[in-house]
């Protein structure tokens, strides 16, 4: 199964900070597709959980998302693309809460179950008598090191699928 790749950006780290932008993506034919949404806050999220030190890791200020689209919408969408996939991140502890919180504004949507990046990369790289590949592995670990993260969520989403990508190419 190709897995599809999630980022989020949030309001703060804390335990109740809430999601502010969301990014897939994919491999599609050879190359990676990406698609991306800010978020509006729900009304009963607090804006107390808004910390400017995450403002400024991801570089998006609080008015932006008074014009993004609601966070229902931006969650129907969202579970239209991720229902029935292999969903992969690189830091499900707190991806995973954001989704939840995200999908919480539609009923909830517990079948979508992020997966850890390293944890699947491992798996999906190794032999079949559960030895590593090494010339994969090595692939997408040296494509992750060697590209800046944005703290974007759709262009760190594509950042983990060009990993995968990268994992994908025959050994010679």
């Amino acid at each position: 199964m190709k897995p599809t790749f999630i980022d989020f950006e949030a309001s703060s780290l804390a335990p109740n900070g809430w999601p502010i932008e969301v990014g897939v993506a994919w491999r599609k034919n050879g190359t990676i597709a990406v698609e991306s949404k800010l978020i509006r806050p729900e009304p009963s999220w607090s804006m107390d959980d808004w910390h400017s030190e995450s403002e400024a890791v991801h570089g998006i200020p609080r008015a932006d998302l008074d014009n993004a689209e609601p966070a229902e919408d931006v969650a129907i969408w969202l579970r239209e693309k991720l229902q029935g996939k292999l969903v992969v991140c690189d830091a499900p502890e707190f991806d995973q809460r954001w989704l939840d919180r995200l999908m919480q504004t539609i009923g909830g949507a517990p079948e979508i179950k992020i997966d850890d990046f390293d944890r699947v990369a491992w798996w999906a790289f190794s032999e079949m008598d559960g030895r590593i590949a090494p010339g994969r592995l090595h692939r997408v670990y040296e494509t992750l090191v060697n590209e800046k993260t944005v703290h974007r969520a759709g262009d760190d989403a594509a950042k983990l699928a060009r990993a995968w990508l990268a994992g994908c190419q025959v050994d010679e």
